[in-house]
């Protein structure tokens, strides 16, 4: 007589992303947890993260904006597990961080979360969702903790909360191309035998426009191309408030948007990223082993001074970027650029330093979201 089994229920897991970052994160996150067999429901909360979308169909897909919205989402759907990107998503609606808008005790959440800012006192206008099971960092458990104001880093963090926080490596975490695609790449953008290319990424929905970063890539890549420097720059994002002058290059190229599959490839394809402190470009360019610079605001007027150096800091401690303020002088920065276009040994010892740190967080993420389900139920 055959036993007969009874097929195993496949989670439900509805994803909550904020922003262009925290989308590309979502998006990572999620097909790894479809192809383990999970049901995903994707919603952004805002249209600027539709373009990531236009050539992937694989979710059913919900534009959100509000908490009340969310929660007509979670009535009818009934996920088992929330995933919120990140846990600072509707922070100035009145209640949300502390209270969710819904009661379903059936239901996981966590926070996905690229910065180290659970410290209300120390950044009162970052309130974050305090109701969350857990928040899942997406560093190595090495760079958060540098980021500890305990190991020299800027944030603050208490014992109790950090319990609830477990870093749990990049996402997203992809694999480098392989030659072939790199090849192709690099042939669409018309890059040529001993060419070096540039992909850079300024804007974002948390962090704007970085105008100032545009303006030191450029005009630093100007001085190495009048040295006899063969270099072309891939920049993406919006360039409404870009000086023209300088848009006006044969060697610029520039995309207003990518989906999330051609911007990894884009940037896997490159010698060289250079970005403002976006935490999703940063990790997608130390798993595709390719040199960083990052060229970041102090952010004084905000009182939240020196914010992004200290969420960049720990990167560069361990070697996997290069950082550089608003203020650093363009000769300074063009003096890296070429660098990390063309020291062999400046490259090989950025990219070491990428290899022994590149560690993945999908795999880890998956497993936390499963442990909470399974003791929930």
């Amino acid at each position: 007589m055959y036993k007969m089994t009874v097929p195993q229920k496949r989670s439900k897991y509805l994803f909550v992303s904020m922003g262009p970052g925290e989308t590309g994160q979502a998006i990572s996150l999620a097909k790894y947890i479809s192809k383990k067999g999970g049901r995903v429901l994707f919603s952004v909360n805002k249209k600027i993260n539709l373009p990531f979308f236009k050539q992937d169909k694989s979710f059913k897909l919900f534009l959100l904006g509000t908490p009340e919205e969310l929660k007509k989402i979670i009535k009818k759907e009934k996920p088992e597990a929330l995933l919120l990107f990140n846990s600072k998503i509707w922070n100035r609606h009145k209640t949300f961080s502390k209270h969710p808008p819904f009661q379903e005790k059936s239901m996981v959440s966590i926070s996905v979360d690229s910065n180290w800012l659970f410290n209300k006192e120390q950044y009162p206008k970052f309130p974050f969702t305090t109701w969350v099971d857990k928040h899942l960092v997406v560093f190595p458990k090495k760079v958060f903790n540098l980021g500890l104001k305990k190991n020299g880093g800027g944030f603050k963090i208490s014992d109790l909360l950090l319990k609830k926080i477990i870093p749990i490596g990049f996402i997203p975490f992809y694999k480098k191309p392989k030659s072939s695609v790199i090849s192709k790449i690099r042939k669409r953008y018309k890059i040529e035998k001993g060419e070096k290319l540039i992909f850079s990424y300024f804007s974002g929905f948390g962090a704007s426009h970085r105008i100032f970063a545009f303006n030191n890539l450029i005009d630093s890549v100007e001085k190495l191309i009048k040295k006899g420097k063969k270099i072309k720059v891939v920049c993406v994002g919006p360039t409404d408030n870009l000086d023209e002058e300088r848009l006006n290059k044969k060697w610029l190229t520039t995309k207003k948007s990518l989906s999330s599959n051609e911007y990894f490839l884009t940037l896997a394809s490159s010698n060289l990223v250079f970005q403002h402190q976006g935490m999703v470009t940063l990790s997608q360019a130390i798993s595709a082993n390719v040199p960083v610079i990052c060229n970041v605001h102090l952010l004084k007027k905000y009182s939240i001074p020196r914010l992004h150096f200290w969420e960049v800091k720990p990167f560069e401690k361990i070697g996997v970027c290069k950082m550089y303020s608003m203020s650093t002088p363009v000769k300074e920065i063009s003096l890296a650029i070429e660098r990390l276009l063309f020291n062999k040994e400046s490259i090989r010892k950025m990219r070491k330093a990428q290899r022994s740190i590149s560690q993945a967080g999908e795999e880890k993420a998956f497993n936390v979201l499963k442990n909470l389900i399974k003791e929930n139920l």
